[in-house]
């Protein structure tokens, strides 16, 4: 580490997309302290960025905010790009076209990290649980552990804490993977949760998307690991590109090496020994689909050498994450959920599948070229869906799309058009009865109305908490 801080010394860098989600901020701090000429740049102006200013006072960094400019991407000697940056923004191709070497938070933490115990977790929905289980199951067990990556929690924070003998536990977007091809990045255990169609709007189409989240485990070689959902089609066919050793996870099959459910319980099949972990009526988390993330995070679990008996423990005491199908309270026997982290169609189903009570759902925001018709069907379907209460902002364009597919099936009447947080959650508590379930979950992006998503869960707590 010292070798490459002395390489950073006194060289210019830009670091492109400071953020509010601590995406940028670890690696400029990181950057600053090494010793480098830091300019950081962001479309978002002082006022949008002051908490992540605040935490970067008394450093030597310079900024250009609410604009960028070619001059930041030409006579430099590093450029940072950080999660939120597509890749064909034309200031990085003015980068690229100066000869300027492009690098990420990530890339930069993979040279450094003293450690090669990573597993590594991808995937469309579930790897935020399934990383934080993983790392709950170590943690219980009283291993050495570190948990970061695309979770909230930078890498920079951690590394001083990490060792040759800590194992980390990253989860890792697929903008990340993409930044770390050039590393040939191959986690110890690698997990792939599943492919389902997202950030449509960042990637040209949902091949390119799932060919980013399959970085995962391409430059894996045979002494690697790879643990894959049995369940899912792109995920199965995964096993026949990859070098790795393979274990499954599955809800529905009986499997020959990995974990499985049978029974009412979830056993794990590990050199051809088969054993009960835990009965599913004992995962205290809600949800069918987080049967899956359970399942995943045994897996690593299992090849690290906890016990079954420390793994069930670990199970039942792990409590879940916010915006995640997450209980807020109960309001005269109505239960209010926050899943502010569901932003695509899919992710609301697995939400509404979790519940069998009368339910009253709050969606709607901005799209990311998704496709809302299945959604608005399956909802029409559903005969627990009392009312739908659809967040409305000049921006929310899957706002609009929903209501034209409520249109087309002439569902209009439960429909109710809500411009604010505050109000959707007065209007779905005026509606409610004692039995009743009211459950934010979006099936879409939050930017306009909202921070982001986990700004728009806070709200949505704030709001019932009011009640």
């Amino acid at each position: 580490m010292k070798n490459i801080k002395e390489k950073l010394k006194g060289k210019k860098i830009t670091v492109m997309g400071l953020g509010l989600n601590r995406g940028g901020l670890g690696v400029t701090k990181f950057l600053a302290e090494a010793g480098a000429k830091v300019l950081v740049t962001d479309l978002k102006t002082e006022k949008e960025l002051s908490s992540s200013l605040k935490k970067l006072e008394g450093f030597p960094i310079k900024y250009r905010l609410g604009e960028h400019k070619e001059e930041d991407f030409k006579s430099v000697d590093l450029i940072i790009q950080n999660p939120g940056v597509p890749n064909n923004s034309r200031y990085l191709l003015v980068a690229k076209k100066n000869k300027i070497p492009i690098e990420t938070d990530m890339g930069i933490f993979v040279q450094l990290c003293p450690s090669n115990n990573i597993i590594g977790i991808a995937g469309t929905k579930g790897k935020s649980t399934t990383t934080s289980l993983i790392h709950h199951l170590f943690k219980s067990a009283g291993r050495d552990v570190i948990l970061a990556g695309n979770i909230g929690i930078s890498v920079f924070d951690s590394l001083s804490l990490i060792n040759k003998d800590t194992t980390v536990i990253l989860e890792i977007s697929s903008w990340q993977l993409e930044g770390l091809k050039q590393h040939r990045f191959a986690p110890q255990i690698g997990v792939l949760t599943n492919v389902l169609p997202d950030h449509l709007d960042r990637y040209r189409d949902f091949k390119e998307y799932s060919e980013a989240e399959q970085l995962i485990y391409k430059y894996q070689d045979k002494n690697d690991f790879l643990v894959l959902n049995r369940d899912q089609k792109i995920t199965y066919q995964a096993a026949k590109k990859s070098k790795a050793k393979i274990f499954w996870f599955s809800d529905g099959k009986k499997i020959n090496q990995g974990c499985f459910t049978k029974d009412g319980s979830i056993f794990s099949k590990i050199n051809s020994v088969e054993k009960e972990i835990i009965k599913i009526d004992e995962i205290p988390i809600l949800g069918g689909h987080n049967l899956s993330n359970v399942l995943a995070a045994c897996i690593p679990a299992l090849i690290y050498g906890i016990l079954e008996k420390q793994i069930k423990k670990g199970i039942k005491s792990f409590k879940g994450l916010p915006h995640r199908l997450e209980f807020i309270r109960d309001i005269r026997g109505v239960k209010a959920y926050n899943d502010s982290a569901a932003t695509t169609p899919e992710a609301c189903l697995f939400a509404l599948s979790s519940f069998s009570s009368p339910i009253i759902l709050i969606l709607g925001g901005k799209n990311k070229k998704m496709i809302f018709r299945e959604l608005v069907k399956k909802i029409s379907e559903n005969k627990n869906i009392k009312k739908i209460i659809l967040l409305q902002h000049p921006n929310y364009d899957a706002s609009e799309d929903i209501l034209k597919e409520v249109e087309k099936l002439k569902i209009e009447d439960s429909v109710i058009i809500s411009p604010g947080m505050e109000q959707a959650v007065k209007v779905a508590s005026s509606l409610s009865k004692k039995g009743d379930i009211i459950v934010l979950s979006p099936a879409a992006a939050s930017f306009g109305m909202f921070v982001n998503e986990f700004d728009r869960g806070r709200q949505f707590i704030k709001a019932i908490k009011k009640i």
